[in-house]
Order: structure tokens, then C-alpha cells, then sequence
């Protein structure tokens, strides 16, 4: 079988969520099928001994003439099938095609997007459900989503999750960690939220921890990625870090700090785990099924709620410690990346079959 996969997430720099999946099951793929890697020939090309075809969009830089325009012209002479791992498809389809669709986001909460990129999502990803001979997601919450929202059969999506990268642990290097606190002019205790996008909620884990912190004075909030509030207390922001700096701040957090309102999967709460940090978060999206019972639910993503949840670890050790080893148990169990690709590679067998 000969496959193309859309391999322009693995030329970012560094790699984004897509691009470290895609990373993790590449090699897997390549000693099962033909592999080919299409890229942007703007960007350097991707490390690796898979063959690789840079390509050029005609009349544009953009990423979607790059698929709608560049993909479908090389496609054309190609004997395989298709495969894009964010979304979207083109409406040219001179071969069997399969995408990868990660949540639905854009449709139940299109205030989180711009009006630009609300529409390109919608587009692309209702016309990719509709046509792909199978649709992956990363959760049966977005399997469901998907089949509910664009009627697709269910016996055309498959769920392949999302593993945990190595890196993820209880045991890191405690001198990383050190050096990255004194970095930000902190030091422990800790806890830890993520900033970048709007579901992600940081307004609200920055309000939770100000109740916090009235009976935890020495307690820090180090949020990571994306824009951090001004003048607040007790916060401090350590931007986008490498895999290696996050995986040590994590695993010394008291608690991951989750409010996000929506997950298709949520790979942050999955490495928290792994690291043994509890998670504090509200049973929304797919951390249900993620997470099972190993999370500090809150009841709602007030602060308040949010700050209860987070109380309930910090003021009681034996409760942190049963999360903790609950967590690290559910991670230890959890399938691999080589289970990612196996489901892959089924979804593939299936749409060169029709």
C-alpha cells in the first residue's frame, strides 16, 4: 500500500500537538506501507529518511491553497491514498482519502475563533467528514461529535488516541526544574495552568487561585504558553517551553490547574498523570473518558468551584497522594503509540478497500 500523509506539521518548529503525534507514529507507519511526506517547500524539510516531496502552492503562500491546489496536483499521478492529519481535504480527490479530525470546537464555541478561522474550519472539516473514506479522532467524544454534527456513519470513524510521549513522569531532573524557578523568580510550591487558547480558561484559573492563595500564601501560579494577566499576584509566566522544561515543571506541581471548557481529548491533563500531578478540572469534553476517576472535579468552572477542587488537594495529603497514585496507575495502563498507529493503519487498509 502506498500512503501520502500531509507532513506539514512536523515542519514546525517546535512541534505543535499535531506534529508531536504525527512524530510518534511515523516510523510505525513507514515499516507498514509505502510512505510518502508532502511538504512545504517554503519551509526546511523534515528530519527524517522517509522520502519527502516539497511542494509549492501556485499564486499563494497559504496553507489551504497548499492543500486545495499544490496536494491535489501531485495526488493526481499517484497510485496510494491520502491522509491529513489536521481537518481539512481537498475538493479535488484524485485518490482515496483519510483526516484526521481532532474536535468540533468551531462549531459549538465559534467565539473562540476569529471570523477568519471559524470559516475555514467549518469548511473544511464538514466537506473532509463528508467525504473521507474514514475519519480518525482522538476520542469517542469526538466520534461522536462528528457523526452527530456532519452525519457521518459510525463504522467510518475510528477513535485513535493519543499516547503518552516518553518525556512524562514522576522521576524528571530536579536541577531543570530548579534552574527554570529561579528563571521566573519563583520556586516551590506550585501549581501550574495553561494560557494560549480561549477554552483553556486561564481567566479563571487565575481568579481561583487568588481564593487559593488566601490560605496558601506561599503557594505560586506558573502558567505556561500564551498571555499572562498583568499585576497579578503570585503569577508568574513561563511562556511556550521546550518538552523537556515542561515535563519537569510539571511533575513537581502540587496540581495541574484545568479549567478549559472544552476538550477533544486533552493531551495536557494526560501528561499531568503521567508526571503524578493531580489535575483539577470540570467534566467537560472528553477528560471524563480521559481521565476516568483520577481527576479533582470541580462541580461547575466558577472560581469557586474550581478553587474548592483545588483546596481539596492541597489541604489534604492523603487525598493529594491517592490522585497521584490513582493517576499514575491510569497512565501506566494507557495504550501506547503503537496502538495509535496500528488504528491508523487500519483506517488506511479500510479506505484503499473503498
Amino acid at each position: 500500500m502506498r500512503v501520502a500523509i500531509d507532513a506539514r506539521a512536523l515542519q514546525e518548529s517546535p512541534l505543535g500537538g499535531v506534529g508531536r503525534g504525527l512524530a510518534n507514529v511515523i516510523d510505525s507507519i513507514a515499516r507498514n506501507v509505502e510512505l510518502e511526506l508532502l511538504t512545504d517547500a517554503r519551509l526546511p524539510p523534515v528530519v527524517t529518511a522517509i522520502r519527502q516531496h516539497p511542494l509549492r502552492a501556485p499564486l499563494s503562500g497559504r496553507g489551504v491553497a497548499w492543500l486545495q491546489l499544490a496536494a491535489p496536483g501531485w495526488l493526481h499521478g499517484f497510485d496510494g491514498l491520502f491522509h491529513c492529519p489536521f481537518y481539512g481535504l481537498p475538493y479535488r480527490q484524485p485518490v482515496p482519502m483519510v483526516v484526521t479530525i481532532h474536535d468540533t470546537s468551531f462549531e459549538h464555541n465559534p467565539e473562540w475563533f476569529s471570523r477568519k478561522k471559524r470559516t475555514v474550519f467549518r469548511a473544511q472539516a464538514r466537506h473532509a467528514a463528508r467525504t473521507a473514506r474514514r475519519v480518525l479522532t482522538p476520542s469517542f467524544h469526538a466520534r461522536d461529535e462528528v457523526c452527530r454534527r456532519y452525519g457521518v456513519a459510525p463504522g467510518r470513524v475510528l477513535v485513535a488516541p493519543n499516547a503518552i510521549d516518553a518525556i512524562f513522569g514522576p522521576d524528571q531532573d530536579v536541577d531543570r526544574r530548579k534552574r527554570l524557578l529561579k528563571s521566573l523568580s519563583s520556586a516551590e510550591p506550585y501549581i501550574v495552568a495553561l494560557g494560549g487558547a480561549p477554552r483553556r480558561g486561564l481567566s479563571r484559573a487565575v481568579a481561583a487561585f487568588d481564593i487559593v492563595r488566601r490560605s496558601h500564601p506561599q503557594l505560586s501560579l506558573i502558567v505556561v504558553g500564551g498571555p499572562t494577566p498583568v499585576d497579578a499576584a503570585g503569577v508568574f509566566a513561563a511562556g511556550r517551553l521546550a518538552d523537556d522544561d515542561w515535563a519537569a515543571l510539571l511533575a513537581g506541581a502540587d496540581a495541574l490547574c484545568y479549567p478549559t471548557a472544552y476538550e477533544g481529548f486533552g493531551m495536557p491533563a494526560l501528561e499531568a498523570i503521567a508526571s503524578g500531578t493531580p489535575v483539577v478540572c470540570g467534566r467537560v469534553g472528553a477528560l471524563p473518558e480521559v481521565l476516568g476517576g483520577v481527576a479533582s472535579w470541580a462541580e461547575d468552572l466558577s472560581p469557586r468551584a474550581i478553587a474548592d477542587a483545588l483546596l481539596a488537594i492541597l489541604d489534604d495529603k492523603d487525598h493529594a497522594r491517592r490522585l497521584r497514585n490513582a493517576g499514575l496507575a491510569r497512565a501506566a495502563a494507557w495504550p501506547g503509540w503503537d496502538t495509535t498507529a496500528a488504528v491508523v493503519l487500519q483506517a488506511y487498509g479500510e479506505a484503499a478497500g473503498g
